[in-house]
């Protein structure tokens, strides 16, 4: 077996009697889009911050690119981009000159940059004005630059498409699955489920600092119920069909359930026989894994 881009082993991260993130074992092989979901304050950024170095475990290891990462060894920039939930910049800067200072500091030439900024149209008039002057979706973008300008092996992505209006949240779709054919691997931290669903191979979800599962996004489908909307031409009582599935919301002729798929089959043949006006059975989502096991 090849050597983990990531690998950690009882990752815990304790603010005093707060557990921000509890025992986290999981391991991200070289080349992987991997997805690290959880709502607001569930650890994501505690644990991109752990192994980034930027802070100390209270307990557990990790292991970046084969490395023992702590505070006192960071990891070289050479080989990581990152691009921070909170991100900021020096407000006197330019846009180019932030992204020459940071090209700098990893050691490595920018060699994507021109491509980059042309894909998120990010303009030369714009890289010239300080970057007091950006609004927040352009600092997103300059972001994302900075981030993977120099091609790096690893890339450790919080929040990434905040602030960002959607033909650009598409162009940075698209960037995210050319750098990984290029070889990098891309952790990827979110609450935007869809997007997970969109690019990532594996993925695991994060509660109360605890990882509540980790699967590949394949399998995750399969295993989630499927969201099923009924009309009816007549007033029918949800509770006829709960038999079948859990109802999420119901008025006098509609009804919506969640239903497992080997359900779905009893389900249509129950409906076969009621005065069905309309049925749309969704696409299995990761949103709805989600909500099940958050709920």
């Amino acid at each position: 077996m090849s050597a983990a881009a990531i690998e950690t082993s009882g990752l815990t991260k304790r603010y005093g009697p707060i557990n921000a993130l509890q025992d986290v074992s999981l391991r991200v092989e070289p080349g992987e889009v991997f997805g690290f979901l959880g709502p607001n304050g569930a650890g994501k950024t505690t644990t991109v911050r752990l192994l980034l170095g930027l802070i100390a475990p209270t307990a557990g290891s990790a292991l970046v690119l084969g490395r023992r990462v702590s505070p006192a060894a960071a990891i070289s920039r050479r080989e990581i981009g990152h691009l921070p939930g909170d991100i900021s910049f020096w407000p006197s800067m330019t846009g180019e000159r932030t992204l020459d200072f940071l090209e700098h500091l990893s050691g490595r030439r920018a060699a994507w940059r021109q491509e980059l900024l042309d894909r998120l149209q990010l303009a030369r008039s714009d890289l010239t004005r300080r970057v007091r002057t950006y609004s927040d979706g352009m600092k997103q973008k300059l972001g994302i630059v900075q981030a993977f300008q120099c091609e790096p092996r690893l890339v450790l992505l919080d929040e990434p498409t905040k602030g960002l209006d959607p033909l650009i949240q598409l162009a940075f779709y698209e960037l995210l699955l050319d750098l990984n054919r290029r070889g990098t691997t891309i952790f990827f931290s979110s609450h935007v489920l869809p997007e997970v669903e969109r690019v990532c191979h594996r993925v695991a979800m994060l509660r109360g600092g605890r990882l509540v599962s980790i699967d590949d996004v394949d399998q995750f489908r399969r295993s989630m119920p499927r969201r099923v909307l009924v009309h009816f031409r007549e007033d029918l009582e949800a509770a006829d069909l709960a038999a079948f599935g859990r109802v999420v919301a119901s008025a006098a002729r509609r009804v919506e359930l969640l239903v497992a798929a080997e359900r779905v089959p009893a389900l249509v043949s129950r409906l076969a026989t009621l005065p069905l006006q309309d049925l749309l059975i969704e696409p299995p989502r990761l949103e709805d894994a989600f909500l099940e096991r958050y709920r």
